[in-house]
Parts: structure tokens; sequence; C-alpha cells
């Protein structure tokens, strides 16, 4: 009697990632979305989507805003302003304007820097904690976790669409998503800046960095906490060297 062989099992069928069905992940199951990134990262329709909102954003801001306004906002909290002469005022109001429509026209490329920057920082920081990954799952992680701030701005469009005029504290804080609205920048730079960072899309994507850092380093999520809340510490602090300037000049 001849022996059948038993038919070989199927192979279980490769995970074919969709980054739109991943977008939507990142908001409803993001524990499971980036363990998925994790095993196949993508970036390339995530990023994207962040440049196509990165120019339109912008577009919508040369359309609305008025920059030398603007210029004319920023520089009288400045207070060396009361000692220059009103040439040498309005020379400067004019370069600030200048320097405030460059970087709105370079904001996709600077995003991309941005990303680049916050994933080598994040991969290095989980890496010298004995952790795993590498730079494409970092990158892929890093684009994924920063959708709230993606969301953010789109919220930020809208209401600027709203917006008769638009002052230079509306582009600082044009959602009120944390308490940096009860402090006047002019009068109070370090608490505004410092307050800034306290805010829900902020802190809903480091959340989403925890997670996704934590899927691809297999590291703990505590261990991955301590990481990221470090980085993000160290950049809070870089960014009020700035402010605390300001401040104590005005004393």
């Amino acid at each position: 009697m001849t022996s059948i062989d038993a038919p070989a099992p199927e192979s279980a069928p490769v995970e074919k990632p969709n980054p739109i069905q991943r977008i939507i992940g990142v908001f409803a199951s993001p524990a499971k979305t980036f363990e998925s990134i994790a095993r196949r990262p993508d970036w390339v329709v995530p990023l994207l989507i962040f440049l196509v909102v990165a120019i339109g954003s912008g577009w919508i801001m040369t359309s609305r805003v008025d920059f030398h306004d603007l210029a004319r906002q920023a520089f009288e909290s400045n207070p060396r302003a009361a000692d220059m002469t009103p040439e040498q005022q309005g020379r400067m109001i004019g370069i600030t304007a200048t320097t405030m429509k460059v970087f709105n026209y370079l904001s996709p490329l600077l995003t991309i820097i941005g990303l680049l920057i916050i994933a080598g920082v994040c991969l290095l920081g989980v890496r010298a904690m004995g952790g795993e990954g590498n730079f494409a799952q970092a990158w892929s992680a890093s684009i994924y976790g920063l959708y709230p701030r993606l969301l953010k701005s789109i919220i930020a469009t809208i209401v600027f669409l709203n917006k008769k005029t638009i002052t230079l504290v509306d582009l600082q804080n044009p959602v009120r998503s944390n308490l940096a609205f009860l402090f006047d920048p002019k009068v109070h730079p370090v608490a505004f800046a410092f307050t800034s960072w306290f805010d829900i899309f902020t802190i809903w994507s480091v959340v989403l960095y925890i997670i996704g850092f934590s899927a691809l380093s297999r590291l703990s999520r505590a261990k991955t906490a301590a990481v990221i809340v470090v980085l993000l510490f160290v950049a809070i602090l870089l960014t009020l060297i700035g402010p605390a300037f300001q401040a104590a000049k005005m004393k």
C-alpha cells in the first residue's frame, strides 16, 4: 500500500502594510501598529502626507499673514529696540520679515530635517540602553509618532482661516492646547516657552514615541520612557536658552 505524503502546510501570508491603515492605527491601536512598523518599516506615504500638509499650511500662511506686521510685533519685544534709530528699526524689521518668509517656504525641508534628527537621536538613546533597532525602523516610527502634531497643524490652519487678523501670539499658540496662553510672551518669555512644551498634542506624540521605540528596540516601556523623557527635557532646556536671555535683558 503506497503511502501518500501529507501536503506541506501553507506558509503564513506575508504582511502587506497599508500606510493609510497604519495612520489610522496610530490613533486607534498604537501598540499593534508600531509592532507592525517595527517588523516592516515604511515612510514614503506618511512623509508625503506630512509634506503636503506643510506646503498647504505654508501657502495659507503666505496668503493670509502680514509678515511685516509680525516682524514688527516680534521686534517690539526686543529690549534693545528703544536704543535703535528709526532707520535701524526699519532695517531690522525688514530683515526679520524676510527671514520669517524664508522659514515659511522652507517648512517642508525643515520638517524632513527635524524628523531625521528626532529619529537619529531617539535611536541612539535606545541603543545606548541596550536596545535593538536600525535607522529604517526609527525613521518610520518617528514619522508615524509625530502624527498628533500633524493633526494640530491641520486644526491650526482651520483656525487661521477663520481669523481676520493673525498675530504673533496666534502663531506661537494657535490652538491653545497648552497653558502658554496664560502668559504674555513679551513679559514672561521663559514661562511662555516652557508651558508651550506641555501641550496635549506633544504629550500624545511622546506617548506614541515610547510605544514605537519600545517595539523596535525590544526594551521595556519603562526603559524607553526614561530615554524619551530625558531627551525631551534636553530639548526643552535648549529651547529655553533664547527666552532666558530675553528675560535677562528685560531686567
